[in-house]
């Protein structure tokens, strides 16, 4: 039985541009190739492969692919994050717009890359930490980190409409402003893209039960393992 519109359009609404982004330096190890070959997609889905770039410059080459193919999602893919096989099918049931699975940095303290804006008494930004959850709730967050996280076509719409460069980086010598004069703020490109899809009206969540694994890079002495 041939399929029905209403299949057609899902399964167009469901196609999924996975963007990959590699350093320059960087191989893929035994491991993520593994996670590649088993990775579960929609039908129709894409990867577009982004190398030897800035993280923000490479970000936004992802989006423009996404826009110009008409995919109803971009995942973004850092090449030293291993996922679930089943990570992508998950975020897409979840029906938010901006959605991460979580994983933690890959030095010391190993903490959950995303969270919460902390502040001091005095109004001085700490920087970000996740706020108290349940293993395997949803987590309303500001910030994600986008070694594995799905984005709608009508977030990345939005973002696009009010910033012609959605993935920004912030943090330099001194601060970093828009076209418009506008200042762009002082952290991470995938933070700052979480900060204005939240200023858009598209809450950042975390799904805690999707969990990746990050790989490492150490150096053995006679001291013990020690990272660079």
């Amino acid at each position: 039985m041939a399929p029905g519109a209403w299949e057609i359009m899902k399964a167009r609404r469901e196609r999924v541009n996975i963007c990959i982004i590699t350093p320059p330096e960087l191989k893929h190890s035994r491991w993520w190739c593994r996670a590649f070959r088993s990775l579960q997609l929609p039908p129709g889905s894409e990867f577009t492969y982004v190398e030897g770039f800035p993280y923000d410059a490479a970000r936004n080459i992802g989006l423009k692919d996404m826009v110009d193919n008409q995919f109803g999602y971009i995942a973004f893919w850092d090449s030293d994050l291993l996922p679930p096989a089943d990570v992508i099918p998950r975020l897409i049931e979840t029906g938010r717009d901006l959605i991460g699975a979580l994983y933690t940095r890959r030095g010391p303290p190993f903490d959950i890359v995303g969270g919460n804006a902390q502040y001091d008494k005095e109004g001085k930004h700490l920087g970000f930490r996740m706020p108290t959850y349940t293993q395997g709730e949803i987590v309303p967050v500001d910030v994600l980190g986008m070694g594995l996280t799905l984005i709608s076509r009508r977030c990345v719409q939005a973002v696009m409409a009010k910033y012609p460069r959605p993935f920004a980086r912030g943090v330099d010598l001194t601060e970093i402003r828009e076209a418009d004069g506008t200042m762009v703020p002082r952290t991470s490109e995938d933070f700052v893209f979480c900060l204005r899809a939240k200023e858009c009206g598209f809450q950042p969540w975390m799904h805690s039960a999707i969990q990746c694994q990050h790989e490492l890079s150490a150096v053995a002495t006679a001291q013990g393992v020690q990272m660079p």
